[in-house]
């Protein structure tokens, strides 16, 4: 037990650590190309797909068409795919163009509190002190991260705030509604699965992808640097989502915290961003509600021992 959750933790550390550079790397691609978020989407998510598909059918051997007999986990596997995968991966990349990868990366934060509100409501309990200090916090941060500490000067577009609040509530799905899937099926099945589908509904809508696009669109650079993106992004998916093996859908999102801290990082040396004093400590109230989640009191472990006996 010890020796799997120790594993639970390393795979969510450094999920989160790949999906914290892959902010400022889609940014970068989107600065260098013409290429739309949709177009993209469709690249990344039916070569990641089709990669971890192939490699279960044909290295390990595995009937990745088992799934499909089962009804109700076909229903929540296409659930998972165009709500939980297209929808979280959708509404990030458009919450970043509309704004920054730091941006994008911190509402998505705001998932954790979501995960937490709703535990609390499965549960039937009042949320703790600690837990509405956490929500109070992370309103808070979500408020100067709009404004920049001024109503009357909203900084973020309507557009940015419209998909940064959706990523939030797509990171929350994502993290909660696959969990008894991955238990079941394994971690690779129900990725690769949901990012296949996930392509081809996307894929449905998008009419502009032929060989003349990518000559026209990519260089050598910018094509190097979408073959990372879709390895770290897929990487970073399988990882995060893996973990809930191990551990809870709660734990899991409070140990996403490096995000955020990776994103700035590397926004601020490699991208030279600059932001605002206000959006800094946004940024630091969303970072203060999750640690107010790191350290769970007693009413919060019953609570995640109800939904690890819910989940099992």
């Amino acid at each position: 037990m010890k020796t799997s959750r120790q594993l639970g933790l390393v795979m969510i550390i450094t999920g989160a650590t790949f999906w914290g550079l892959s902010g400022p790397m889609i940014q970068w691609f989107f600065q260098q190309t013409n290429m739309s978020s949709s177009d993209f989407l469709v690249i990344r998510l039916l070569l990641a797909g089709i990669t971890m598909l192939g490699y279960l059918a044909f290295v390990k051997k595995q009937n990745i068409l088992a799934i499909w007999k089962h009804k109700s986990h076909s229903i929540q596997l296409v659930l998972f795919s165009i709500i939980g995968m297209l929808g979280a991966q959708y509404t990030f990349i458009e919450a970043l163009q509309y704004s920054n990868a730091v941006t994008a990366t911190l509402f998505q934060f705001l998932g954790p509190v979501l995960i937490t509100i709703y535990v609390s409501v499965q549960g039937r309990s009042f949320p703790s002190r600690r837990q509405f200090l956490a929500v109070v916090a992370a309103i808070a941060g979500t408020y100067f991260l709009i404004t920049n500490g001024s109503i009357e000067s909203i900084v973020l577009s309507k557009q940015a705030i419209l998909f940064g609040i959706l990523t939030a509530v797509g990171f929350a799905f994502y993290t909660i509604q696959p969990a008894p899937l991955i238990k079941k099926w394994g971690t690779l099945i129900i990725v690769g699965w949901g990012m296949l589908l996930g392509g081809i509904v996307l894929l449905i809508f998008n009419h502009s992808l032929t060989p003349q696009y990518f000559t026209d669109t990519l260089t050598m650079s910018t094509f190097a640097m979408l073959l990372v993106i879709i390895a770290s992004g897929t990487l970073s998916f399988v990882l995060y989502i893996g973990s809930l093996k191990y551990l809870t859908a709660t734990e899991t999102g409070i140990l996403s915290s490096i995000e955020p801290f990776v994103a700035a990082i590397v926004s601020v040396i490699w991208l030279k961003e600059v932001f605002g004093a206000y959006q800094l400590l946004g940024g630091l109230f969303i970072i203060i509600a999750v640690i107010f989640l790191t350290t769970p009191d007693k009413k919060l472990k019953r609570r995640i021992a109800m939904e690890q006996s819910s989940e099992g």
